[in-house]
């Protein structure tokens, strides 16, 4: 597969044509997500949608760790290659892909034993509860396949091929969704589970079977401690920006069970749409991250800047398009998942509210946070993710809820990336000047 090489070119048209392989691989993963809704909507009802609502909250934090790990995995790699060090880029592979196995088994662990308890705590709907739990233990089992897909993914990206981890997310979205209609009906919301099990694992395996194909053995190079080192540098901040922002989300899923069955499958139909306004987001912040990364390596800031911009730019734009579908039709995308007059009110507000203009201060936010990743400040993300989440999300909807009810939780969201918007627009402004000096 060819390689982007983002050294040369124009940084538009470069960040354009690996995002959009990218754009295409979230767009199947959301996909996924999707017709996983719609069965369990369709077989299930509006009790299977709180209870997967509630599981997709706690899946994503668990996952977090395996976003903050391919962010770290990207950004070294990237960095080894930009500096002409192919045999340390190498060694970088390794020590991400020994994490994600660390990870996924001290992960699994938990959410399998505790979920009933976890979900309980939570305060999810009694009908629901069952089926949250059920779906959690058995999407543990998935959770190495997913953790050494991630992994796997970030390192082709860092070396400029976002194109087969797309070909990969066929594989999964296939296997998902064809699993997901064959055993949902037998099994309810616990099959979504088992196709979301099995599609990670054939994902992961695959994965796997390219990276070696490219280097011609089995095994990467064998890290050393200074290599898991360097990693954890990049990937734990991203990590805990990660989880600080899914546990926020859990925290808001939390208090909207307070208001009932039919508000929550309202808010989590409402979610699995608001997802598409991301899916430019994602993915011009992954070209961000590899690029920048690239160019800082190979000591070009100027041309790292010319990266962010960029991304700035083109993930704005795109998100406006997408946002402007997302209100022409807010009703009608809710209507797909749910039946129920009060849940389908409830994921139109939330649209109404939560992709709108703030989708857009989203969107240049996120193109920040994935340039100071990739240019050494990784701790100003993980700064960004407490002042998003914990002060604006979080705290903010803590004092609305008591006076608006669940208006203040959705008000609370809109704002939230607004503060660290302006942190990332500081730091660009300081890395412009001590590029030109």
């Amino acid at each position: 597969m060819k390689e982007i090489d983002f050294l040369r070119g124009r940084p538009a048209a470069n960040l354009a044509r690996f995002a959009l392989p990218a754009l295409g691989a979230n767009l199947l993963q959301s996909a996924d997500q999707v017709v996983d809704m719609l069965v369990v909507g369709a077989f299930v009802g509006e009790r299977g949608l709180a209870a997967l609502a509630n599981a997709t909250m706690v899946g994503f934090v668990a996952n977090s760790l395996s976003l903050g790990l391919s962010v770290g995995a990207t950004v070294l790699v990237s960095r080894r290659l930009g500096a002409g060090d192919p045999r340390g880029a190498s060694r970088a592979e390794g020590a991400a892909l020994l994490a994600a196995l660390a990870l996924s088994a001290a992960v699994a662990l938990p959410c399998a034993l505790l979920a009933g308890s976890l979900y309980g705590a939570l305060g999810v709907p009694a009908d629901a509860l069952a089926d949250a739990a059920a779906y959690t233990r058995v999407w543990a089992a998935g959770l190495p396949g997913a953790f050494l897909l991630f992994a796997a993914g970030a390192v082709m990206r860092a070396r400029g091929d976002a194109r087969t981890p797309m070909w990969l997310a066929v594989a999964v979205a296939a296997v998902n969704c064809a699993g997901g209609v064959a055993l949902v009906p037998a099994l309810g919301v616990a099959g979504t589970a088992w196709s979301s099990t099995a599609a990670s694992s054939l994902a992961a395996a695959l994965s796997l079977a390219v990276l070696a194909g490219r280097r011609g053995s089995a095994l990467p190079a064998r890290p050393v401690a200074r290599d898991l080192a360097a990693l954890a540098r990049v990937a734990a901040p991203a990590a805990f920006q990660q989880v600080v922002v899914n546990l926020s989300y859990l925290a808001i899923t939390s208090m909207t069970n307070a208001f009932g069955t039919a508000v929550v499958a309202g808010a989590g139909a409402a979610t699995k749409a608001n997802t598409l306004a991301g899916m430019p987001v994602w993915s011009v912040g992954q070209a961000v991250s590899a690029a920048a990364a690239r160019c800082e390596g190979a000591g070009d800031r100027k041309r790292a800047l010319a990266y962010a911009r960029a991304g700035i730019a083109v993930s704005v734009g795109a998100t406006a398009l997408v946002v402007l579908l997302v209100q022409a039709s807010a009703p009608r995308l809710v209507g797909l998942f749910a039946d129920d007059p009060e849940a389908v009110a409830a994921g139109a507000l939330y649209l109404r509210a939560c992709c709108s203009a703030n989708s857009l201060v989203y969107a240049a936010m996120y193109a920040l946070d994935s340039f100071a990743q990739a240019t050494g400040a990784p701790r100003l993300a993980a700064v960004n993710a407490l002042l998003d989440a914990v002060v604006v999300r979080v705290g903010l909807a803590t004092l609305l809820v008591p006076a608006l009810g669940y208006p203040g939780i959705l008000a609370a969201q809109a704002l939230s990336p607004v503060l660290p918007c302006a942190v990332g627009v500081a730091y660009l402004e300081r890395f412009s000047r001590d590029a030109s000096s």
